[in-house]
């Protein structure tokens, strides 16, 4: 007896067949893809004499998604530890190593040689805005922290031009007013005072004069609620952005509720700042030819972008603060540094403020700041992401001196902190505090990297009114500013104080966000 199948049945087994099939086939291609890609990789590491990076497989094994690798790093950033697990990571395996997190292959090098190649030599293969753009479009949509290529030169262009007359631009006698605010919250007698506040409200006054034309006040005793709240939301933007980005793909699991509500608040205080100051120069242009000031459209984009560039600039004066409270708190433990110091700028300039010709000439301030950058550099993390096939000189092989291959979206991440402590560029003991070692040395060396090198180095950079006191490497437009400020704060501050009392019980304790900074605060007497 024949047993019948139903037309049914047989449609059900052959389209099962051709899923089957389909599958089986789309398996095959993606393998032919794989092995072509490998083999193309491979390719790449003979003809570029590439060798093995080496990696962490001995500690995560079995971590085939990186998943355990992100959770240590997010424990290490919520302990405070970060820096001291990092620094470790590089002792054990070498300056440039890889690790897998969630999936993504990640590089870590504290290599110069590695960093400047990055930042300079193949500067086009690398991008920030992959990392950064999810992270900063909320408060700056269109601002330099979120661009690469065109949009990046542009806007760079046009801050560049803001920044074209430095002299015009910094009036020392307004630096005088805020530094007399600053002085205010000084207790007196060498009592003891949480600087850390003090110098991060100065630099949030001054940046925010800078690029918005009004100062928040953050030092004033009679600071208006509008302002208060701006201040209040600014911090809580910037913790949450450099929270994210250690969290990385994780960051969508929290809520973003307050983040948001202080990104919108913000941004409003700025637009509205950013609308008075683009009238301010309509007004003062000639009338356009139909006898209009502009469309609206235009006036629209001009104030949007004179926006995105103030913000970029207020998220950014952080490292005018972690300069000054570094600064302090390392001359709160040597006395013969600030004796130094004093009898430095008095026997240079006298008590009398200093005027735009005398910055230059105070070496021994020079020294001071470049060795505060060094050991409490702003920027202690920095990353790009590789949108082609490149090569890093070194970290290859079994001595690590051999050059990488580093993949197509790929990310790499340099540690400023580790270079700059466990780099032999700064000769012995590069932990310890010792402004004497900058005699000797250049701010240029490749190993300095308070800031960044290469295209993205501050438009303002070379400044022949000042000389060598600020021709640094800086990361964003507002740094050379920062700089020639910041020499004359500290130049005020030990014409009117000769003793640095150290009242810090505690050791410093990280506290990563948009700024660097001491959890436990750093408290200091000043007389």
């Amino acid at each position: 007896m024949t047993i019948q199948t139903s037309p049914e049945a047989t449609r059900q087994r052959s389209m099962l067949g051709s899923i089957l099939l389909a599958f089986v086939a789309i398996q095959i291609v993606l393998l032919a893809r794989k092995l072509y890609q490998i083999r193309q990789l491979r390719a790449l590491e003979r003809l570029y004499g590439c060798k093995k990076l080496s990696d962490e497989s001995d500690n995560f094994r079995y971590d085939i998604f990186g998943i355990v690798k992100a959770i240590k790093l997010a424990s290490h950033f919520r302990q405070r530890t970060s820096l001291q697990y990092t620094n470790s990571l590089f002792q054990r395996y070498g300056e440039t190593y890889a690790s897998n997190v969630l999936g993504r292959r990640l590089i870590f090098t504290c290599s110069a040689e590695n960093i400047k190649h990055m930042l300079s030599t193949a500067f086009v293969d690398f991008d920030s805005s992959p990392l950064r753009k999810p992270l900063f479009e909320p408060i700056t949509p269109h601002g330099i922290f979120t661009l690469d290529g065109t949009d990046w030169k542009r806007s760079r262009g046009q801050i560049r031009s803001r920044l074209s007359n430095l002299r015009n631009i910094i009036d020392l006698e307004l630096c005088e007013t805020h530094f007399q605010a600053f002085v205010q919250h000084i207790p007196p007698n060498g009592q003891v005072f949480d600087v850390q506040r003090c110098t991060s409200a100065l630099a949030l006054d001054m940046q925010t004069r800078f690029s918005l034309g009004e100062s928040v006040d953050a030092l004033s005793f009679t600071q208006s609620q509008e302002k208060k709240q701006f201040v209040d939301d600014i911090e809580v933007v910037k913790e949450r952005i450099v929270r994210d980005g250690f969290r990385g793909p994780l960051r969508h699991l929290v809520s973003k509720r307050a983040f948001h509500q202080s990104c919108g608040r913000a941004r409003k205080y700025v637009m509205a700042h950013a609308k008075r100051e683009i009238e301010k120069r309509s007004s003062s242009i000639e009338k356009t030819e139909d006898g209009g000031a502009g469309t609206d459209f235009n006036k629209s984009e001009e104030i949007a972008l004179f926006a995105d560039q103030a913000m970029s600039i207020v998220l950014a004066n952080d490292s005018m603060s972690t300069t000054l409270s570094g600064l302090l708190y390392c001359l709160s433990q040597d006395d013969r540094i600030v004796k130094k110091l004093r009898a430095s700028i008095i026997d240079t300039i006298g008590l009398t403020p200093p005027a735009w010709n005398q910055l230059g000439m105070l070496h021994y301030v020079r020294w001071v700041l470049q060795e505060a950058l060094r050991v409490f550099p702003a920027a202690v993390f920095n990353a790009r992401v590789a949108n082609k096939h490149s090569t890093m000189p070194s970290g290859g092989g079994a001595d690590g001196q051999s050059p990488v291959l580093v993949r197509k979206g790929d990310i790499v991440v340099f540690s400023t902190w580790a270079r700059h402590r466990l780099g032999k560029d700064f000769g012995a003991d590069p932990e310890k505090f010792y402004p004497e070692r900058w005699e000797h040395l250049s701010s240029d060396i490749s190993g300095f990297v308070p800031f960044n090198k290469g295209p993205r180095i501050c438009p303002g950079r070379k400044l022949s009114s000042l000389g060598p006191m600020v021709n640094m490497s800086t990361n964003d437009p507002a740094e050379q500013y920062s700089m020639i400020v910041l020499t004359y704060i500290v130049t005020r501050m030990f014409q009117t104080f000769s003793t640095v009392s150290n009242y810090n019980t505690k050791e410093w304790i990280e506290r990563i966000s948009l700024t660097f900074e001491n959890e436990n605060g750093v408290l200091v007497g000043l007389s």
